[in-house]
């Protein structure tokens, strides 16, 4: 069976970190503030105007009254809005006095955060009524269709936009023009008889790349600044996924784990890591086993693009064993060593929920880890473990400042990254803070362990 929790023991490892992060907030709509500044000019509609409005649902008259215009919004959920552009004539005349010249529309709006304008809909009416399909002229706007995203009857769609647009004043972007222009139905219509245009842009907030503030060995492993090849890592930041994903039996490609995960990747190195966790603040991953030692370069990639390069620092080993915050009590942090029933080496009753009790000479406990480096036989990382293995560097435990008996110390079978030490203890003086001590490569570890022992 394939344990997909990774590093996550069920009811132990509360993998939340402690790192404050500043949250950016996403932009509000409407992406064009309602009330803001409008400038709307033309030329030959009928004739050459400009005025400068408010955007409002509102009709407001120009051109010394022969001309009404006004605006509506539509949101497309929380990211994204139409922005419809309305011009009708007043006295029911042509739109363009002169339908033989360039018929301009020229507007200028504010946009509050920086968007993509990714579609466009226009519409010329008589009295009301969209008229098509329409033909001669009509440059880069196609897709003549009796059915759109926003306006009822014929219409002229096209999607293909994705122009970038800054946050600010948008002066004379938007220009719409035909030359000349007429309207075709079955027997054509007379182009003096329309009255009406409409031009509905939509526009999309431009997501924002993903910036990188902090990666950390796991935490409920020591925290370390530094790391090791097939270690856990957390790294916190901002905009660093669309949304909360983890892992699951689909994501994986027989034994090896994904390396994509809701369109979040992660690099080290230039190597890729298996990404096991995603959120807009935080991403967990298993660092490759192909990045080198030394400083490196981290980059988090999303939809939107790739954060600016993290520097971090990658040691051939980091080991840490696991000792979540919850296991925390009265100022002694204990490791999470477990007895083959499941429960707990602390006090009885230590923390509220988990089941636990004082060790004995002659236990077996088992203790986990990560960063502690190659086995053999080798399994890299992004693999789940299918066999016994042993770490091939020099390990010793100690209990009380006694050194124990391991009877296993390798990969966790069915895990990926976990590292598993089956530990005996040793006969020592009773203590419910008896310290847990081990030393890799003759290099002790730096965490203040403890777990408690009985008679």
């Amino acid at each position: 069976m394939k344990h997909l929790l990774s590093w996550r023991l069920a009811a132990v490892l509360a993998f939340a970190g402690a790192h404050a992060v500043s949250a950016q907030t996403s932009p509000a709509l409407p992406i064009i503030p309602i009330g803001s500044t409008l400038t709307y000019g033309g030329t030959n509609a009928p004739d050459t105007y400009s005025a400068t409005t408010a955007f409002s649902s509102t009709p407001v008259l120009v051109d010394n009254g022969a001309v009404k215009i006004w605006q509506t919004q539509t949101p497309t959920g929380t990211t994204g809005e139409w922005d419809v552009f309305y011009m009708q004539t007043v006295n029911g005349g042509p739109v363009a006095g002169n339908t033989g010249a360039n018929w301009n529309i020229v507007i200028g709006y504010t946009l509050t955060a920086p968007v993509n304008f990714d579609a466009v809909v226009q519409q010329w009416l008589v009295n009301g009524t969209a008229v098509g399909p329409l033909t001669n002229g009509i440059g880069s706007i196609c897709c003549a269709a009796m059915s759109n995203p926003i306006l009822p009857g014929w219409s002229y769609y096209n999607s293909g936009f994705t122009a970038p647009l800054p946050a600010g004043p948008q002066n004379d972007w938007q220009q719409i023009y035909v030359d000349p222009y007429s309207f075709v139905t079955s027997g054509g219509i007379n182009p003096n008889t329309a009255n009406g245009f409409v031009f509905a842009l939509h526009f999309t907030f431009q997501a924002a790349l993903p910036n990188v503030q902090a990666a950390v060995s796991a935490s409920a492993f020591g925290e370390f600044p530094t790391f090791a090849p097939g270690s856990w890592i957390e790294i916190y930041g901002t905009n660093l996924a669309s949304a909360t994903e983890t892992w699951g039996s689909s994501d994986f490609s027989g034994v090896i784990a994904p390396q994509k995960l809701g369109g979040t990747t992660v690099t080290i190195g230039g190597q890729a890591a298996y990404v096991d966790y995603i959120s807009p603040l935080q991403v967990n991953v298993q660092v490759p086993g192909g990045v080198g030692t030394g400083s490196q370069s981290l980059v988090v990639t999303t939809a939107a693009g790739s954060s600016t390069p993290f520097p971090v620092t990658v040691n051939p080993t980091q080991p840490g064993l696991l000792a979540p915050s919850s296991f925390k009590v009265g100022g002694t942090q204990y490791a999470v060593a477990q007895f083959t029933d499941g429960s707990f080496a602390m006090p009885p009753g230590a923390v509220s929920g988990v089941t636990s009790r004082r060790a004995v000479t002659g236990d077996n406990l088992i203790i986990y880890g990560i960063g502690f480096g190659v086995v053999s036989p080798n399994i890299p990382p992004g693999q789940i473990v299918e066999e016994s293995n042993m770490i091939t560097a020099p390990l010793t435990f100690s209990i009380g400042g006694t050194q124990a008996k391991l009877s296993y110390y390798g990969l966790a079978p069915a895990f990926l990254g976990l590292y598993q030490f089956n530990v005996t203890v040793p006969a020592v003086a009773a203590s419910d803070t008896a310290p847990l001590t081990f030393s890799l490569s003759g290099i002790p570890g730096t965490q203040a362990l403890a777990i408690a022992v009985g008679n």
